[in-house]
């Protein structure tokens, strides 16, 4: 019976990673806002859009198996991101860079390729400079921030070996880096492990709040929560004030450019924030994805203005359809949009599950079979 019950246990935890970390694992944290208040989202696979008027649509229509985590957006509206792809019959990750004009144009900046060049990102300054993060989060060896030049020049920003220290260049140290944004001063702000961190042009690193996971009451009330950081995107407003997403703790925390951390949004149970945008009114958006029911793998984007309201704007179900909704509070109307379905990860997930039952009913019959009467 040993066997057996090893083989039961086998198949309830693999019926549990196919049903509720197939997208929890890794959300995506993209979201950003147009000078038209625009909105662009990240599903992992699918990127949605959100007009001035509120209409939910497809931007990027979902691949199966392509992730895209983050996405940026220039002066000019235009969009990047960055796929990320693994193939398992070649065992190998692709990877690609690609630009999305506001009308919809599409090109690759770096064509999908199993060799990424070292350096290149989506994350550029007013130069042209490439800035990308260098890390291993199992091995956990060194974490570095990389700029490559426009003339494919890469070197060392900052950075070293695993951990977690303030100066300049290789004297400081990074952990687990999630979130990255340029602030108006021409900075980079980095969501490290529990830290926000500020990182000039010269390398020089600071850490503006640490240790924001200790401060929580609640600490890890997320299931299945990543393992490697809490925070995870964030932006940074005209005034310097950073706002990030807490995964763990279902929360958006702003840090003031002087250091005070407050709590601005805290999501109900059965959500938790992933990403955050600033409009230039000072609207705040909320990417937050669903990982308990009845909203298991769905993205939503609430709006906090400043009178303090709770909106949601739009919602991404399981079966790939998009609402529209005005408020928390319901009332809305609702329009669907046809996306991609998540069904079948389910359902090869079931499959396996049922598949390994079935052997242990197959076994424990054929024990009983052999058994002397």
């Amino acid at each position: 019976m040993t066997r057996a019950l090893i083989i039961t246990i086998t198949a309830i935890i693999t019926l549990y990673v196919f049903l509720a970390g197939s997208v929890s694992a890794h959300p995506a944290w993209g979201i950003v806002v147009d000078r038209n208040n625009q909105i662009y989202f990240s599903d992992l696979e699918t990127i949605w859009k959100i007009d001035a008027q509120g209409k939910l649509t497809v931007f990027r229509a979902g691949v199966s198996g392509r992730h895209i985590h983050e996405l940026t957006m220039d002066e000019g509206g235009n969009l990047y991101g960055a796929d990320y792809t693994y193939e398992p019959e070649t065992q190998r990750y692709i990877n690609a860079i690609w630009k999305m004009t506001p009308a919809g144009g599409f090109t690759y900046i770096l064509a999908p390729t199993n060799s990424l060049p070292k350096g290149m990102s989506i994350w550029r300054d007013r130069d042209g400079n490439m800035y990308s993060v260098e890390q291993n989060n199992h091995l956990k060896r060194e974490t570095l921030l990389l700029r490559r030049t426009p003339s494919g020049n890469v070197s060392v920003l900052a950075g070293s070996s695993y951990g977690h220290a303030d100066g300049k260049g290789s004297q400081a140290k990074f952990s687990s880096i999630v979130g990255m944004a340029f602030g108006p001063d021409g900075s980079l702000y980095l969501a490290d492990s529990s830290s926000v961190r500020k990182v000039t042009m010269d390398g020089t690193v600071t850490t503006l709040a640490g240790d924001l996971d200790v401060r929580s009451p609640n600490r890890n009330p997320v299931e299945g929560a990543i393992a490697w950081g809490s925070l995870m995107g964030l932006a940074v407003n005209a005034q310097g004030d950073m706002y990030v997403a807490d995964y763990r703790n279902r929360r958006v925390l702003k840090v003031t450019s002087g250091g005070a951390i407050s709590t601005v949004a805290q999501a109900e149970q059965s959500w938790t924030p992933t990403g955050v945008a600033v409009a230039g009114n000072g609207d705040l958006y909320i990417l937050e994805f669903g990982f308990a029911p009845p909203s298991t793998n769905t993205p939503r984007v609430r709006k906090l203005p400043s009178d303090g309201r709770s909106i949601v704007l739009a919602t991404v179900g399981e079966n790939g359809n998009g609402s529209i909704g005005e408020s928390s509070s319901g009332g809305g109307s609702e329009r669907s949009v046809e996306s991609k379905p998540s069904m079948p990860y389910v359902l090869l997930g079931v499959g396996v599950s049922v598949f390994a039952l079935t052997l242990v009913i197959w076994r424990a019959h054929r024990r009983m079979s052999n058994q002397p009467h």
